[in-house]
């Protein structure tokens, strides 16, 4: 069983985060500075700050870097006066999910752990709470698993689901970093006064390829009740299909690189295999570790048939 989807080869350190994929030769992927063309021919999608083709895209940070993704096989990059660092998350984020597509791979924008080769991931929204709750797991002992980038390889979903880390450093806000007790790293961002870290969780797992076994969708409907109830309602058919494709990596890119149906009709796939829930919490810092260990006890109660029962409790 291969444990990386693919190869990696760079000019530029990209940092602990991706170091599975790092090779000195012999890589799937090259990653290099030179010349990014100002356009692409016959783009399926053209905006202000990205353009693309099913085979080309071009990836532009506002003021700064530009990225040339070609054929799932190389990334160019204009630093743009921008630091090593700055460069360094952009192509591990947006250009990393740019090559994902090209290279007929779904990442999903997701945190998770890993328990005996079944991964339970955790997505949502922008400030759900998907890293934090992971570093939190992990401080419980269970085993981390990735941060902000599940990968799944649609021809690799049979009877169950296979999936890979994306990034193996968490990125936490510093009251996160409190919450959790997760090891604080470099800032993410040269900007002053930007006080989000990479962090090494309490448990920082070596495996990079497991089963998908869950995917949990946080919310916090009742967070203001001020409530302390915490529920898990699974969810299927249309609406877990709804909720995964809302957890897609970078939707535009998706839609744009392989078109709607290809799109899915992997979601359908994934779902057939996988338990889709949502969990919903208060984000009342107060209750935060008692509903780490509601999860955490979920997780413990997951059935091999890849169906826990749904559980609400006050």
């Amino acid at each position: 069983m291969r444990q990386i989807p693919f190869t990696v080869r760079s000019d530029i350190d990209l940092g602990s985060r991706v170091e599975p994929y790092i090779v000195g030769h012999g890589q799937d992927v090259m990653v290099r500075e030179g010349d990014v063309p100002s356009e692409i021919e016959q783009p399926s999608h053209s905006g202000v700050a990205f353009m693309a083709s099913p085979t080309q895209a071009l990836l532009s940070v506002p003021g700064g870097a530009r990225f040339f993704v070609n054929n799932g096989e190389t990334i160019t990059y204009d630093r743009g006066g921008m630091s090593d660092r700055e460069v360094a998350l952009f192509l591990s984020g947006s250009a990393w999910g740019l090559l994902c597509y090209q290279r007929s791979l779904l990442p999903l924008h997701a945190s998770a752990i890993i328990k005996e080769g079944h991964v339970h991931a955790f997505t949502g929204p922008s400030g759900a709470g998907k890293s934090t709750l992971s570093a939190a797991l992990a401080a419980r002992g269970r085993h981390f698993f990735t941060d902000d980038v599940l990968i799944i390889d649609p021809a690799e979903i049979e009877e169950t689901t296979r999936c890979y880390a994306g990034q193996k450093d968490l990125k936490l806000w510093k009251d996160a970093l409190k919450l959790t007790g997760a090891e604080k790293m470099d800032a993410v961002r040269d900007a002053e006064g930007f006080e989000k870290y990479f962090a090494r969780p309490a448990h920082a797992g070596s495996q990079s390829v497991g089963e998908l076994a869950s995917l949990s969708i946080l919310a916090s409907s009742n967070d203001g009740v001020k409530d302390t109830r915490f529920m898990i309602k699974t969810v299927s058919g249309a609406m877990a299909l709804k909720n995964l494709r809302e957890s897609v990596y970078r939707p535009r890119f998706a839609e744009a690189i392989w078109g709607r149906k290809k799109l899915f009709e992997t979601l359908a796939k994934i779902i057939s295999n996988v338990s889709v829930q949502i969990f919903d919490r208060p984000k009342d810092k107060a209750v935060f570790d008692e509903g780490t260990a509601y999860i955490d006890s979920w997780i413990d109660d997951w059935a091999d048939d890849g169906r826990s029962d749904s559980r609400d409790a006050g």
